[in-house]
């Protein structure tokens, strides 16, 4: 078995290799191309982009909005000031022309001009504007204009402008920090867009992680939880950020229709964004709320999904005051149907409303969120008897559920948030929230007790409340001491969560993995006889950073710590438990660019928190371990074209590991996991028309310092060799203006199970392809989207993360289409000169 293992991983490594290698070969006029283009090529290429004619029916409105309406049919990146366009009209633009010939009738009146500054960028600025020295593609030199404060680099609630191609932003939330560039940021992050949300029909966390190759989700599709590994860790689904506070996500199956974007950092981030709630310390995955942009916007949108799911969803936005700076936001969503898989159907019910004000120095916040997600015959994981090779799967459309298993969960929340501008470089922020929980499920675990798929079926039942509070209050500043300039931060931090836990379990029954039996719902004890587990948990940290650079920010400098305390108690049987622990978490970092585009860096970064959970199906299920430290090494270089951008990792993370023993069925720490890898991520449009977005991440994951030194040196079970993500978009004008097609494929490597490396599972490959369609019908814009996730129906174990089986994603059909009945407005790039 490990010889035929190894040959394997060999294997895959070289498929892998050859396939990633005939991707980027096969990318329209190559990359070398697009780094080879000299002035007159891109002049070239920026002329072609603004030749081709297509069909406009951009109808007269305030000039933000007939902005966006051109940004929309055209895929081109508007880039202009805020101010100047306010309180500006069009008269619209109807007929077939080229896209140089609409701006020039969207512009007509207003006194304003065009310019193209790059294969995908548009500026829109005064006549005669003065320019001093090399303007970055999509800057405007204007004089100093009002804008309200918004872009002011102490602040993180102005949002980051779309990189090219408009899937990722150039920039992110990076915790307390605030919002950076992704070159000028010392970590792996990628910042997933709004708009690959909607063009790529995901319905949850995991479908837009799937974009990303150091993510690997460790739950099955269509289940009650999502969670994920991160550079071969766990992260819990419990443990999702919101807009840079723990605690207010929704648990298990969090809504996204509210999120504006979807950052993802890899890597331990405990100075940036606090002790995670649970513990889990492999990374932060961000949700950034929408708000109301400059015009109005009314998105209806209505979704199928096989096997009879549909979904209606309300998108609303507009902005008052006598310069837009109140805004409001509501998106609402119905989902209820069956799934691809059998017997199992899933409703839920979303809301969130997000209010701001955006004044001169004052900048505001506040979002509210509740839903209801249901299900029945929900997928669970499988735990494995040791001594015999883990059986095939059976068709991932099958299910060996009961159909009284059931899950219900009404998560709603609150969170507020303030900046004041002092100074031009002193800023005070704050924020407070808090979320309430109800959970109540029936289900039951089943564990592979034979090579032939023979399964022993655990009911149970568990019911849980929680209620969390959360809150931070710092200062960010800039200033100058000689030659370095300096970007210093200081924020305090609290969480406190009560939970209530009651869990009953009622004995095995057999079932088959091939051949399922369903069996009557056994009888549990009411709610008041199920056994209680009682817990509070209380987080208060303090950190500090300073960020120093020099050369113009072609030397930059991080260094910063945070002191953090974490006290828990716990009562479960009648039993007590507390402790009370602190650590200081270090981070360093820094940054040289030897040329304008290039970015080198090193990082060291620690995490800390609560040791892992125990699962639900253990013996110990939801046991929470003392607090762990993790620490990571991180260096890499980033490269960014203007139209496409690279980056690549290379890292060390170490943490004590969490296993679920497959005889004693007790969870816990075993050692410690030791990864080594490398993160490839390319992003962008490298040429009109074709967008490029995923890479591949090289992991080798080991055990060291188990008991007795068992298993040391042993491969890390559910950790793979390699994981693959790569996805391309291409516009085909040839066929008929508006028409995108697009795919992506996902491939991992071969697994272990088990910390002896005896029972294995093999590697995978997801091939997901679909196509968009942008029309307009009675002035309106619409948008027809068809997507096919894993076309070629293939039946996969796709993880076996944390001691357990999950299953892979089944052929699975969406179509939804999509109005704009009043359209939002393009990102505008606001310009603004601070002075002291």
């Amino acid at each position: 078995m490990k010889v035929s293992m190894m040959d394997m991983r060999k294997e895959g490594r070289r498929l892998v290799t050859n396939a990633f290698a005939v991707l980027l070969m096969s990318a329209p006029l190559g990359w070398v191309t697009i780094v080879a283009l000299d002035a007159a090529q891109a002049q070239t290429a920026q002329n072609g982009h603004a030749s081709q004619k297509r069909s406009f029916a951009i109808r007269p409105q305030p000039l933000p909005g007939a902005l966006t309406v051109f940004g929309q049919q055209t895929g081109l990146q508007v880039s202009v000031d805020a101010a100047a366009v306010r309180s500006l009209t069009s008269s619209g633009a109807t007929g077939t022309m080229t896209p140089a010939a609409a701006l020039t009738s969207l512009l007509a009146g207003t006194g304003l001009s065009h310019r193209l500054t790059g294969t995908s960028t548009v500026v829109i600025e005064a006549p005669g504007a003065k320019t001093t020295g090399t303007l970055p593609a999509g800057a405007i030199a204007l004089d100093t204009i009002d804008v309200q404060g918004a872009s002011n680099p102490n602040s993180t609630m102005t949002p980051t402008p779309s990189y090219a191609g408009g899937q990722v932003a150039s920039g992110g939330r990076v915790g307390f920090l605030g919002n950076r560039s992704v070159f000028d940021t010392p970590f792996t992050q990628n910042n997933y867009t709004e708009k690959l949300i909607r063009d790529q029909q995901a319905r949850g966390i995991l479908d837009v992680l799937d974009n990303n190759p150091a993510v690997r989700a460790v739950s099955s599709p269509f289940t009650f939880q999502q969670n994920i590994f991160i550079r071969g860790f766990l992260l819990n689904a419990r443990a999702l950020a919101f807009d840079g506070l723990y605690g207010i996500v929704p648990s298990f199956r969090p809504a996204i229709e509210g999120a504006e974007r979807i950052d993802v950092l890899n890597g331990p981030a405990a100075l940036l964004y606090g002790f995670p709630p649970d513990g889990n310390v492999a990374g932060v995955v961000n949700l950034i709320p929408k708000r109301a942009p400059d015009a109005p916007l009314t998105r209806l949108t209505g979704q199928y999904l096989s096997n009879g799911t549909f979904n209606g969803q309300v998108d609303l936005a507009r902005r008052f005051g006598p310069k837009n700076e109140w805004g409001v936001r509501f998106n609402g969503a119905h989902r209820e149907g069956a799934t691809p898989i059998d017997r199992n159907n899933e409703r839920l019910d979303t809301l969130t409303v997000g209010l701001d004000y955006r004044g001169e120095r004052l900048r505001l916040g506040v979002d509210f969120g509740a839903q209801q997600f249901s299900s029945r015959s929900g997928l669970q994981s499988f735990r494995v008897l040791p001594g015999f090779a883990i059986p095939q799967t059976q068709p991932l459309t099958s299910n060996v559920q009961q159909p009284w298993e059931r899950f219900q969960t009404t998560p709603v929340f609150a969170v507020g948030r303030a900046e004041y501008d002092l100074t031009n470089d002193v800023t005070v922020f704050g924020a407070i929230g808090g979320s309430k929980l109800d959970q109540d499920r029936i289900a039951s675990n089943p564990t592979i007790t034979n090579p032939n798929g023979s399964l022993s079926m655990g009911p149970n039942r568990q019911l849980s409340f929680q209620d969390q509070w959360t809150g931070e209050a710092g200062v960010r500043t800039r200033f100058a001491t000689g030659f370095i300039d300096h970007s210093a931060a200081v924020v305090g931090t609290h969480y406190a969560s009560d939970n209530r836990t009651g869990f009953a379990q009622t004995p095995a029954f057999a079932s088959n993995l091939y051949n399922p039996v369903f069996v009557p719902q056994p009888l549990f004890p009411s709610d008041t006889n199920l056994a209680q587990t009682l817990s509070t948990a209380k987080l208060d940290g303090i950190a500090i950073t300073d960020t120093m650079s020099a050369l113009d920010g072609r030397v930059q400098v991080i260094a910063g710590g945070r002191f953090q305390r974490a006290q828990n108690s716990t009562i479960a049987s009648g039993v007590a438990d507390f402790y009370d622990k602190s650590a200081a978490t270090p981070m360093a970092a820094a940054i040289v660019k030897p040329v304008e585009n290039l970015s080198l860096y090193a990082s060291y970064a620690e995490g800390f928190g609560f040791g892992p959970q125990a699962p639900l199906g253990a013996s110990n299920p939801g046991q929470i371990f003392p607090p762990i430290i993790t620490k990571q090494i991180e260096t890499g270089a980033k490269l960014d074209l203007g139209t496409l951008g690279a980056t690549v990792a290379f890292y060390e993370i170490a943490q004590p590991s969490g296993f679920l023993d497959p005889i004693t069925n007790i969870f816990g720490l075993n050692g410690e996991q030791r990864n080594r890898g490398v993160d490839l991520n390319v992003f962008g449009e490298p040429t009109p028309g074709f967008r490029l977005l995923g890479g591949v991440t090289l992991l080798d994951g080991r055990l060291t310092k188990t008991a007795g030194g068992t298993f040391d040196g042993r491969v890390a079970p559910g950790v793979p060799d390699i994981q693959l993500n790569l996805g391309g978009e291409i516009d085909m004008p040839w066929l008929a203006p508006g028409i995108t097609l697009n795919g992506r494929v996902i491939y991992t490597s071969a697994q272990f199970y088990d910390q002896a490396n005896t029972q294995s599972i093999p590697d995978w490959t997801r091939l997901d392809l679909g196509a968009r369609y942008s029309f307009i019908a009675n002035g309106t814009p619409l948008v027809a989207r068809f997507n096919v996730l894993n076309v070629t129906g293939a039946n996969y174990w796709a993880s076996t993360g944390q001691g357990a089986l999950h299953l892979g994603t089944p052929r699975t059909f969406m179509f939804s289409i999509s109005a704009d009945l009043t359209p939002a407005p393009a990102p505008l790039t606001r310009s603004t000169t601070w002075t002291k």
